[in-house]
């Protein structure tokens, strides 16, 4: 499964320019044996079958990005965050300066590192900053503002991470965990199923723009009807220094967890409830956690009068491109949704 997630994680996929992802998935599905369909958006829908209940399973398929916002006559890029902006960023997203990156141009990817002042010509030239703005770091590609240009790169060109994802012990670390993963897991949980073990109408889901507002749920939510919905995510550990296990108390190699409130939605209860009675059932062992500054399409789902749950696997280091989590909660998370899908649901 690890060669799954490589695959998925180090592929370029920013907020609204997912199509090769998406293009990926849906080869993988359709190889499996789901009939798959897109919406305008490019949202993808891989139906499994079965009988029972309609059951939509969701990972997204976009990544955190920046966009460009403007090219100096140096040939230097400005950046703009793809999710929200405003003048100042926080010091603790410093951890992106000094990272390679790969701009979205109009003919191809173009490699840079986001730099800023340093070293010795920061401290002869420059105060140390009180505060951390998107005027302090930019992306230095090596070429002119006239050869980006030519290359197609304007302003609204979209800037992602560029890292490899790779096994440290029985952890997995690397850019866009948040959510490939889940899609691997959606992949691996095709492989072991059909039409005729499934207690429910199976469908699984690949969604677009989840990180600016869970957009693509919202389109799903509106092109189909389903009776129950799981949104896949990313976890948030707090096994880690300085962060108190009061903050959440999921920690990696305890098991997936059992979302049962993020900052967006209190979350079906009838439904997680189903789901922890399932995993209890197939001595699956989990975690339990409520999310803060976190939303999930579920909560699109849920607004559209679809019943829905959030499955996560813990990680630590969250929206970054060192995110990092473990095998073996990623695997027991696809066993989980496997005895879900084959279990009858009480309606």
């Amino acid at each position: 499964m690890f060669e799954l997630i490589k695959t998925l994680t180090e592929m370029s996929g920013p907020i609204g320019q997912e199509h090769a992802v998406v293009d990926y998935v849906e080869k993988l599905w359709q190889d499996g044996g789901a009939r798959t369909s897109r919406t305008k958006l490019n949202n993808l829908f891989g139906h499994v079958g079965g009988s029972g209940p309609k059951v939509l399973l969701v990972a997204h398929a976009d990544e955190l990005c920046y966009l460009v916002r403007a090219i100096d006559d140096n040939g230097f890029l400005w950046l703009a965050n793809g999710q929200g902006w405003g003048r100042t960023t926080s010091f603790r997203d410093a951890f992106t300066i000094g990272q390679r990156v790969r701009i979205m141009s109009r003919t191809g990817e173009i490699p840079g590192v986001i730099a800023t002042a340093a070293g010795h010509i920061a401290s002869l030239a420059l105060p140390n900053p009180s505060e951390l703005s998107w005027n302090d770091f930019w992306v230095d590609t090596g070429l002119s503002k006239a050869e980006l240009e030519e290359r197609g790169v304007t302003p609204g060109t979209r800037i992602i991470w560029d890292a490899t994802t790779e096994r440290f012990g029985s952890n997995v670390v690397g850019k866009a965990l948040d959510d490939r993963v889940l899609l691997a897991v959606l992949t691996e949980l095709l492989g072991r199923v059909s039409s005729y073990n499934l207690q429910v109408d199976l469908t699984l889901g690949c969604s677009v723009q989840e990180e600016i507002g869970v957009i693509g749920a919202f389109a799903m939510s509106a092109r189909r009807e389903f009776d129950y919905a799981i949104a896949l995510e990313i976890g948030l550990a707090s096994d880690i220094p300085t962060v108190p296990n009061t903050a959440v108390s999921l920690q990696l190699g305890k098991g997936p967890a059992l979302v049962h409130k993020d900052s967006m939605v209190h979350y079906d209860h009838r439904l997680t409830t189903h789901l922890e009675e399932v995993a209890k059932k197939a001595d699956i062992p989990i975690q339990h956690a409520i999310f803060g500054s976190f939303g999930s399409d579920g909560s699109a789902l849920m607004k559209a009068d679809i019943p829905s749950a959030m499955l996560a696997f813990p990680a630590r280091y969250t929206h970054t491109p060192f995110e990092t989590a473990n095998l073996g909660d990623i695997e027991a998370l696809v066993d989980w949704l496997e005895a879900f899908v084959k279990t009858e649901i009480d309606d």
